[in-house]
């Protein structure tokens, strides 16, 4: 078991182009990172907002989160394809990075940020501030202080694009991983493609790759495994006592009846969903080292703490 330690989080800010004549729109929502385009930052200031000039070449532009619909040629059905930037935000940590997101995403990109710990500004629709402004104020009401992430395979990054998507497969299929300088032997797997255990060769096909690795790894070392869901990912952070188990939901609609399994016994839990009151958790219980439970309907983010 390998344990990462990230700082503090910083809730992700807000980019807004329109204007200060629509501060009363935004005064509402309590932003605490806004930012505008630089020619209207006096405006802003003189209207009595704190704002920040936002200088886009300071930041990486992030793919939207969220899902595609992609026929599999092999059986001729619709299959999900997660957009998740997890992987893109783990192989380069310490940038800022820029969500530009479409209506009902921006609660998403909004805890994506936040659970991979990335300092990030949201250009958004303005019907979606308030969801944004709500995702903001739950993630301040659930933050804790920073954690030790979980991870059990390391994985050499080569940089090249080959390597990115075998983050990205890994990710998708919740195989935990940190990304090393070279093999460690806390992990319980250590990935370094172009190895003989792990020819390049094999890498082109991420999804057979991320097979391999799974295979190798084996399922009971895995430390989180979701069921019921083919859009639901999760990351891990805490310790053997304490764990706190993050729930990203990138489908756009509510999932029902997620099951989680994580590795170790766990005699308490407490859960917290967005957009969802008083969330209880349903079946909990342990088997074979596991502790496994329902998340009965969830939206964009859920968080379970176990204990």
């Amino acid at each position: 078991m390998k344990l990462t330690f990230f700082f503090a989080a910083l809730l992700p800010g807000l980019y807004w182009d329109l204007g200060p004549n629509t501060a009363d729109t935004v005064k509402p929502a309590s932003i605490e990172r806004l930012f505008v385009p630089p020619a209207q930052q006096s405006a802003w200031t003189a209207a009595g907002i704190p704002v920040k000039a936002f200088d886009i070449t300071q930041f990486i532009k992030l793919p939207s989160p969220g899902v595609e619909r992609r026929m599999n040629v092999a059986t001729a059905t619709s299959m999900p394809w997660v957009d998740a930037n997890g992987w893109r935000i783990e192989r380069d940590p310490h940038r800022p990075y820029y969500y530009d997101v479409p209506w009902r995403h921006a609660a998403l990109a909004a805890a994506e940020a936040y659970v991979y710990g990335a300092e990030a500004v949201v250009r958004l629709e303005p019907r979606d501030l308030s969801a944004f402004s709500q995702m903001l104020a739950f993630l301040k009401e659930v933050d804790l202080p920073a954690m030790p992430v979980l991870a059990n395979i390391g994985i050499i990054d080569d940089g090249s694009d080959e390597t990115g998507e075998v983050f990205n497969l890994l990710a998708r299929r919740n195989l935990l991983y940190r990304i090393v300088r070279s093999p460690e032997p806390q992990y319980d797997l250590n990935i370094q493609i172009g190895s003989k255990e792990f020819p390049k060769e094999e890498a082109l096909d991420p999804f057979a790759f991320a097979t391999l690795v799974r295979q190798k790894l084996t399922d009971e070392k895995r430390y989180l495994r979701i069921y019921g869901s083919e859009v639901v990912l999760g990351q891990l952070a805490g310790d053997a006592k304490r764990l706190r188990v993050h729930l990203l939901n990138y489908g756009g609609g509510k999932v029902e009846g997620l099951r989680v399994r994580v590795r170790g016994a766990y005699q308490h839990a407490k859960s917290a969903v967005f957009g969802i009151d008083n969330a209880a958790l349903a079946d909990f219980g342990h088997s074979d080292g596991g502790t496994e439970f329902t998340v009965p309907r969830m939206g964009p983010y859920a968080i379970v703490d176990l204990e």
